[in-house]
């Protein structure tokens, strides 16, 4: 029984961490506690205590599982925003950069300046539609 107390303990700890500071737990942790629950399951199999410090372990694992998940997510949004606002910028380098010279603008004195301002106003009108939609 003092296994079991012990584990409680443990898993109390980690309940707090995981909804505190969940960069702070270390996967292995989590993977000892759940080894000696089943040990414990094993060798008490009809014990209805260690049955529902399994679940609570299980609830507590996933909760912990997906934070992480919402984490990567929310990078992997940032990422799609910052390739979006680019993806503009090299359709228009690319375009200017053609080897023609019937290209719109590109023999005008004012050629260089007109291709910035649509270039800086494509990001902008992108950037401020993120904005508008909460997207980041």
């Amino acid at each position: 029984m003092e296994k079991i107390e012990q584990i409680k303990y443990l898993i109390v700890q980690m309940e707090d961490l995981v909804f505190d500071s969940p960069e702070s737990i270390k996967t292995k942790d989590l993977h000892e506690i759940k080894k000696e629950l089943i040990s414990l399951k094993i060798q008490k199999p009809n014990n209805e205590e260690i049955k529902t410090l399994y679940e609570v372990f299980e609830n507590l694992e996933n909760t912990y599982q997906r934070i992480q998940d919402d984490k990567i997510n929310t990078r992997l949004n940032i990422l799609t925003i910052w390739s979006t606002l680019f993806l503009p910028l090299s359709f228009f380098t690319g375009m200017f950069g053609m080897n023609f010279t019937d290209i719109p603008f590109l023999n005008e004195s004012y050629g260089f300046w007109i291709f910035v301002l649509v270039s800086v106003l494509s990001c902008a009108a992108l950037w401020f539609y993120f904005r508008k939609h909460k997207w980041f």
